[in-house]
């Protein structure tokens, strides 16, 4: 596997994961569950790979979503 290949598997991995992340967190909040340390967890996890995400929309490595 060459160095583009991984590249462009770890950032499928990473909106895969991104989208996970609001699943599950959708779902603790219509449990009710806002204060576990899970969800402060996850939360916490959503935000670090937005901000990977925002890092390559801003160097157009992927497309801005409208």
């Amino acid at each position: 596997m060459d160095r583009l290949e991984k590249f462009e598997q770890a950032l499928a991995t990473i909106l895969k994961e991104y989208d996970d992340l609001g699943k599950e967190l959708q779902k603790l909040r219509n449990e009710g569950k806002m204060k576990t340390t899970k969800f402060r967890e996850l939360l916490g996890k959503k935000l670090v790979y937005s901000m990977i995400i925002d890092i390559f929309k801003q160097n157009e490595l992927i497309e801005e979503k409208e």
